[in-house]
Parts: structure tokens; sequence; C-alpha cells
């Protein structure tokens, strides 16, 4: 690989003649990709930011993300044209609040959003107060949970909320609510985009962008998993088995001084979730003062006869499933370059639902009126794909996804820290399983050993390959400690030929 980038890491970053150049910034667990695409003026590249964020809990995480939004600040110039937020979670959108005095000095020209952060669509606004009010039930369940004594099962809980970043005090937004709110205010009015739209990329003529995902059909939408379905967002409350831990995540706010404000339909299901009438219960804390339940409950012989956090049990459980759930929100995009067809599937964590519901989608093709692009023709010609979720085991189809991208120059970028991944969380001494082996087996092999990480760099050339095939793709990459970058070049475009005058 070439580090001749290193030199000119604090400089503008630079476009091909014709084509783009991806950088995939190196903060941790979390996504940052800076794209520089040619354009027609020739005087400076337009500069694509696809999401800006470090998950929860990662070492001087501020420090890192004030030097990621420096670079991007040097490397194009002070102006982002296009600023992409594929959805709230907080390792692709914390940068914008821990960076936000340096993002305050980048001029912004698009925001590029899903169309599930439209305030004026009644969907979206729906799935939003859903999700925020499953995260606050989710926060005072990990209370319940350590009030309780069970430190693993808060800490696993804690572990995935640290995708939603911190719980906003005193009904304030949260963390992740203000990293998008700070987005949106940014785009002046923002861009809300369906699937089948077809954005253009302002001065660029040598690229065409299709919107692939968020589904509108909600049924593809809840579908997060190859084999179940996530119920978070659409299933109406009710007491029933699927809501259970909802009432009993509300009640946990009864037994914490700061628990979370509550609408007027929770405040009722929390009253239906008691089996004992107001009269009759005992707050935890009141309990373990009153010399009583010392005595009989909380003895640590009698540890037996804890029953107080049992109903938080589901907890983790339903607390992956919201994770899932948000990542199916995902503004999924493709960038086909006009020169050669080549495609860049920017999916971003997107999982079984937003990926199966690509294939309902058609646009025209320029000059073929009987032959549409289809999200199987845009998977065939994909030259890099973006890997999901951080190469986990469900943000990428097997047959109707990695298995499609067969064209021969395919490339795989993973912005993954494995050492982060597999850090204990909670009760579980592994931590997260990224990348996912199996998947990750597969794309190298699908790619000839062409997948750059985020956290190892530059990959071995494997037997597979000649010397002289991994030479040509080697000096297209870049590799210094704060990116990887790569350049996929078309042929140059031939310049006009004057008009001869009569």
């Amino acid at each position: 690989m070439s580090d001749s980038a290193t030199a000119s890491a604090a400089g503008p970053m630079t476009a091909p003649a014709a084509g783009v150049k991806v950088r995939m910034y190196r903060q941790g667990l979390g996504d940052c990709f800076l794209l520089a695409f040619p354009t027609r003026s020739g005087r400076r590249p337009c500069y694509v930011l696809i999401d800006c964020g470090v998950l929860l809990g990662t070492e001087d995480a501020a420090a890192k993300m004030k030097k990621v939004a420096a670079s991007l600040h040097d490397a194009t110039g002070g102006r982002i044209d296009v600023l992409v937020a594929t959805h709230q979670h907080w390792d692709h959108l914390s940068g914008f609040q821990q960076a936000k005095e340096v993002f305050d000095r980048i001029e912004i020209g698009q925001v590029w959003v899903a169309w599930t952060e439209d305030p004026n669509d009644a969907t979206a606004n729906r799935l939003r107060a859903r999700r925020e009010a499953a995260v606050r039930a989710l926060y005072a369940a990990a209370q319940g949970l350590r009030l309780g004594g069970d430190e693993n099962g808060a800490g696993n809980l804690e572990a995935v909320l640290g995708f939603f970043g911190e719980l906003g005090a005193d009904g304030r937004p949260s963390a992740i609510q203000q990293a998008m709110a700070y987005v949106l205010k940014r785009g002046n009015p923002p861009c809300y985009w369906l699937p089948g739209d077809r954005p253009e990329l302002p001065g660029v003529d040598g690229a065409r962008v299709y919107v692939l995902g968020p589904p509108r059909d909600e049924a593809l939408l809840r579908r997060s998993n190859p084999k179940s379905a996530g119920e978070v967002y659409e299933q109406r409350l009710a007491l029933a088995p699927e809501t259970s831990f909802y009432v009993a995540a509300l009640a946990a706010a009864e037994a914490t001084e700061a628990g979370p404000a509550l609408a007027p339909d929770e405040e009722e299901l929390k009253k239906l979730g008691f089996p004992f009438d107001k009269a009759f219960r005992v707050p935890l804390e009141a309990a373990r003062q009153d010399g009583f339940y010392q005595e009989s409950y909380f003895d640590q012989d009698l540890a037996w006869r804890r029953i107080d956090s049992d109903w938080l049990g589901s907890a983790g459980q339903l607390g992956l499933q919201l994770d899932s759930d948000t990542n199916n929100t995902s503004l999924a995009l493709a960038i086909e370059l006009v020169g050669t067809g080549k495609v860049l599937l920017f999916a971003a964590d997107a999982q079984v639902g937003n990926w199966l519901s690509w294939f309902n989608l058609q646009w025209p093709r320029e000059g073929e009126p009987d032959n549409p692009v289809t999200a199987e023709d845009l998977l065939r010609r994909t030259v890099l794909y973006k890997v999901g979720h951080h190469a986990s085991h469900n943000a990428t189809l097997q047959a109707r996804g990695l298995e499609l991208m067969t064209h021969p120059e395919l490339v795989a970028m993973i912005p993954v820290d494995e050492a982060m991944a597999h850090k204990p969380k909670g009760g579980n001494p592994r931590g997260w399983d990224m990348p996912f082996s199996p998947l990750l087996q597969r794309l190298q092999e699908k790619a000839k050993g062409r997948v750059l990480r985020a956290d190892s760099g530059a990959p071995p050339r494997p037997g597979s390959v000649s010397a002289a095939e991994w030479k040509g793709f080697a000096k297209k990459c870049a590799v210094t400690p704060d990116y990887v970058e790569i350049t996929i070049a078309e042929p140059a475009p031939r310049p006009r030929r004057p008009r001869r005058k009569a």
C-alpha cells in the first residue's frame, strides 16, 4: 500500500480526473467517509461526507472526533457540498456533538437524510416517538437492574445503549437527538429522501445517485433478522408478552429519583402493569431502609427470594432489537460512475428488511426505456462495498446481497475496530462478534483479498492473487494513521472539439 498521502494529510483531498476518491477515517468503531468527485467546472471537487461518529465508551472519543473534524476541514477547504447522515446511532453521528465547534467552521451545502427523519411525515414521527420512548424505557430498565444488584444485566443493556449516546436529563433531548438536530439545522432545508429517488450531486456530471432505502413498507422496516421480525416500532402498546418489558421498564423509572418523563399513554400502561394498587406498593429504596425487608428480603442468605428485577429479564433482547430496527432506518445509497457503470454501495447499517426492499425498485435507464436499472443490476456492478454495521452477522445479505456482487474489481471497506468490539460488555466476556468471521471470510473471497479495514489498514496479498495484480490494487490505495483511502479512476472524458466555422 502507498503511504504517499501521509505528507499531504493536512492538505486538500484531490479527486481523479474522472471517478472518485473514497477516504475511510480510522477513529475507532464508527463510520466516517469522505468522497471527492471531480466537477464539471474543474475548480474544486464535490465533497460528500457520509456520517461522522464513534461508539460511546471509546477512549478519548471527543479528542479523536475533533481531530477527524479538523482533517475534514482541511481536506475540503472548509466546505462540504453534501452531508449524509444515515441514521440515529451514536457511532454514526457523535462527531457532530463532540466536534461541534469545528463543524461550525465548515460550510455545508446540502444535508441528505432518510424520510424517517421528516417532521412532516406522520409515519416517520410515529417511528421516532416509539424509538425515543423505548430508549427511555431501556435506560430505566438498566437503572432497575443495577438497583436490584444485577450488574451484568445492566452492563449488557448499557453496552447496546452505547449506540444511542447518553440520555437527556430532565426531559431534554438525548445526545443522539441533539446530534441529528444539529445536522438537520445545517441543511436549510434538509433533503428527506425516499426509496426510488434520484438526487444529484452538485456540479457533478460523472456520477448518478440511487436511493435504495429505508423502505416505506413497515413490515420490511421492522424485519431486522433473517428468521425473526422486530416489533419495537410498530406493535401497538398493550399488556401482552411483546410489550411486557416496556411496561416493566416504565415501572422501573418509579424506583429512581430521575426517571424519564412519560407521555400520558405511557403513564396509563405503567399503572396497568402493576399487580397491586399503588397503596400496597413499597418503592425499592424505601424497602431497603425498612427493618422488616432488610431482615426478610434483602439479607444475602435470602437472595433466592428476590424477584424485584425478574420482570426486566427481557430488556437485553428488546434492546438488541431496538438497535437492529434503528439500523433498518438507514439511508442506503448506490452511486454509479457514469463512464464505466461501476457502482459504490453505501448501505450504512441496513439490515434484512431494508436490503430486501431494494428489489421492489426500478429507475429509468438513460437511452434504454425498456431496460430499467434495478437493485440486482446495481449490485452486480458494485466495485466498492462499504460493509454494513462493522461487518456484523445480519447487515449484509447473502443470496440477495454479497453473492450478487460479481464485479472482478470488487473492494470492501470495513469501518471496524475489532479490539473495541471484542471488549467485555456486561456479562459477555467476548463482547461483539465484529467482524463476523464467516462474513469476513466470504468478503475476502469475493474481493480477492481487497478488504480495507479501519483497524488494520492494508491487507496482505493473498497467495491466489499475482504480485502484478496486487500491485495495481495497491497503487490505488493510501494508508495513513488517520485514514485509509482508495481511488477509483475512470477513463478521462474526451475534450469537446471546437466547432468549425462555416
